[in-house]
């Protein structure tokens, strides 16, 4: 197979045949069954393969596969994919955005349904995971929400790098409902998962400072900027938060001691 071939983006599911013994003695025998597994190659990032749940849906980290171990290993099952996986995966793929579209219409009760429909055959779906707790924020339901937010510390995937925007999101309505304790632990396993995103160094920052710890917040805000010293929005934090520090030592030098 030539190197343009060896770009080619595909979607399969495969299978591979595990064997293992039962029995003993002279009734012990070998039985042997197969593992499905969805496949996906992109170009430029290789061959990665996931199981495939009862439902026929990927479930869990997306392993990769060498090329060469991927054709000697596993067997091409396309009537799988196309009679179980691909309809299965479209049918979550449209119940997500019609959830997305009564969350940002405000039909929440719906976006809830919906959510809760894609987590029903699917337990671990990110998205499904972090829009289901949005719609709890956005309603006001911080016990509901609490409830999502231990499921996502479960989740070191949920931190992954391709759901940035999600667990940002998701941060962002933790700390505007007051849950500032959430936040901040949510924002720590967060940047601890991906110590180089100055955005989540902000909002640890935004954190920080709506709790009133100034120092702390500048502590994030320098880190921030020493990935990104372009960051407007946090070079205009730290300004303020050098303000009001400044402002505090002042204060305590001028204010003169109590008397007994």
């Amino acid at each position: 197979m030539d190197s343009k071939a060896d770009e080619t983006a595909f979607q399969v599911a495969v299978s591979d045949r595990e064997q293992s013994k039962i029995g003993t003695g002279d009734t012990a025998k070998t039985v042997e069954r197969s593992i499905y597994y969805y496949a996906e190659h992109v170009p430029g990032q290789g061959i990665c393969i996931q199981p495939l749940s009862s439902c026929f849906l990927p479930v869990g980290p997306q392993t990769p596969v060498a090329r060469e171990m991927f054709i000697k290993r596993f067997r091409p099952e396309p009537l799988i994919y196309y009679n179980k996986v691909k309809p299965a995966m479209d049918a979550v793929a449209r119940e997500l955005k019609k959830g997305d579209r009564h969350l940002q219409a405000g039909r929440l009760d719906k976006a809830e349904n919906s959510f809760k429909r894609v987590l029903d055959v699917d337990s671990d779906n990110i998205r499904a995971i972090f829009s289901l707790g949005i719609t709890y924020l956005e309603g006001g339901h911080t016990g509901e929400a609490e409830t999502i937010f231990n499921k996502v510390m479960s989740l070191d995937l949920a931190f992954g790098p391709e759901h940035v925007h999600l667990f940002n999101e998701f941060g962002i309505r933790m700390r505007k409902s007051g849950m500032l304790d959430k936040a901040l632990e949510y924002y720590r396993k967060a940047v601890t998962l991906n110590p180089g995103d100055e955005h989540l160094l902000f909002n640890m920052a935004r954190i920080h400072f709506e709790a009133e710890d100034f120092p702390g917040a500048g502590g994030f805000l320098h880190q921030a900027l020493a990935i990104n010293p372009g960051f407007k929005i946090a070079s205009k934090m730290l300004a303020t938060v050098d303000k009001i520090m400044a402002r505090a030592k002042k204060q305590a030098v001028d204010q003169p001691p109590e008397t007994a």
